[in-house]
């Protein structure tokens, strides 16, 4: 007498571990990790206004990171973020100061994972099955300062990180700069 087993058994132990994969894959891929942090004794109710911290931001020596294109996207993405949350950019006696600092890292991920897949046909059980992935992607770090004009002190600092794309250029990047601006600028002013 043989056994074979229920066409759906057979089909779910062919699709879990691929689907596995998939979630795995997209899950290390996505999202952006915000940190925010804040001095307490700083007094954030007085800022409507702000301006980019006068001066030229030092040369990095990387290309990319040193694009005029690009540093012109990502102050149009903080100008965007803090006007979703009511700040005027102004020249003129700010209240505040923002500097930022733009960074890319080389990053690999590599996954091995063991499936066991059972097929039961005249008590032949197959091994485990080893598979392995490997996903080299570019993580971008982004940090938004916050300078008191008045104090001359380090008020607050938002960072961000994210995969990106630095094989595209700043245009194509520029709808995930405005997102990712947004999502660190949600939580300025902080809410003591």
């Amino acid at each position: 007498m043989s056994y074979e087993p229920e066409r759906g058994q057979h089909m779910i132990s062919r699709i879990l571990p691929g689907i596995a994969v998939l979630l795995l894959i997209v899950g290390g891929c996505s999202g952006i990790r915000v940190q925010t942090d804040f001095d307490r004794e700083a007094d954030f109710s007085g800022y409507k206004t702000w301006d980019f911290l006068p001066g030229e931001p030092r040369p990095t020596g990387y290309r990319t990171l040193d694009d005029p294109a690009l540093a012109a996207r990502l102050q149009g993405a903080i100008e965007n973020g803090f006007s979703l949350r009511g700040l005027q950019k102004a020249s003129q006696d700010p209240d505040f100061f923002v500097a930022y600092h733009l960074a890319f890292a080389e990053k690999i991920n590599a996954r091995n994972i063991e499936n066991y897949y059972q097929y039961i046909n005249y008590a032949v059980f197959a091994p485990y099955v080893t598979s392995s992935y490997t996903e080299v992607y570019d993580l971008g770090t982004l940090i938004i300062d916050v300078l008191d004009r008045r104090t001359k002190t380090h008020v607050w600092r938002g960072a961000a990180q994210t995969n990106v794309n630095t094989q595209a250029g700043p245009r194509e990047n520029e709808p995930k700069m405005r997102e990712v601006a947004r999502r660190i600028l949600e939580d300025f002013p902080p809410k003591k």
